[in-house]
């Protein structure tokens, strides 16, 4: 899906991720930071316009709602493997 946004293949260039959860290898401001480098936008909160819900250690109520929206849920093991393809 998002390949087809921007035409490379960086999967998360234009998209709207955002991260819930105690994540082993980012602070919350890493994680934007990380996401902001790969050309997507950094969110706060699950929205319709959400691409991808990064999910770590005891994640909240953005869980529950990226599941009611259908949004990709990766782990933060998926996003990095991601990344570095």
């Amino acid at each position: 899906m998002a390949e087809k946004k921007n035409g490379n293949s960086n999967p998360f260039a234009g998209c709207t991720i955002a991260a819930t959860g105690k994540l082993e290898n980012f602070t919350r401001n890493d994680i934007n930071s990380r996401i902001e480098s790969l050309g997507g936008i950094a969110a706060n909160s699950v929205t319709r316009k959400t691409d991808y819900l990064i999910c770590g250690d005891k994640p909240g109520s953005k869980l529950v709602k990226a599941r009611e929206l259908g949004i990709t849920v990766l782990t933060e093991q998926e996003f990095l493997k991601m990344i570095s393809a």
